[in-house]
């Protein structure tokens, strides 16, 4: 098992390692800059930027991450939820499949459920089923992202509103 530590920040106070493994795994590859690694909204104080790092000494290398965007609340005439998007996960190419997504999903799953939280987000094509082994499911058809390719839209319900 890799040793490995979450750690979470909020706004742009520690986004550069957030940025760099963005660029690495979602932006180089596509020939993408790295100034299209920094997303709208990022900078809010309550967006929540979670990254894993190789272990826990104070200058470990970052080797995944993700953003929660901030919280907003959805009325219908059954209930009020509170959905919250997960967007930019990555996990550094030479280590995916080692499990360091899955516990960062698990990480964000039990923030969900403390705050009752639903996750969504839009999954590449290509993720559906990393997801998809964490309990998430997809809701709707494929859809395009320009540059980026084919998405879908994936959600894990917090229990608490079943």
């Amino acid at each position: 098992m890799l040793d490995m530590q979450i750690r979470q920040s909020r706004g742009l106070s520690e986004i550069a390692h957030v940025r760099q493994v963005r660029f690495l795994v979602l932006r180089e590859p596509l020939g993408l800059p790295y100034e299209e690694t920094l997303f709208a909204g990022d900078e809010n104080p309550n967006t929540l930027h979670v990254v894993a790092y190789r272990n826990s000494q104070p200058n470990s290398q970052p080797i995944g991450c993700l953003t929660l965007m901030p919280p907003e609340i959805i009325s219908n005439e059954k209930q009020q939820t509170i959905s919250v998007q997960l967007r930019g996960m990555a996990v550094l190419a030479e280590l995916q499949g080692m499990g360091v997504g899955s516990k960062m999903l698990a990480y964000v799953a039990e923030l969900a459920q403390e705050h009752r939280w639903d996750l969504w987000c839009k999954a590449r094509q290509s993720a559906v089923g990393f997801y998809a082994a964490s309990g998430w499911r997809v809701v709707g058809d494929v859809f395009d992202i320009p540059k980026i390719g084919p998405h879908f839209r994936m959600e894990l319900t917090c229990e608490a509103n079943l």
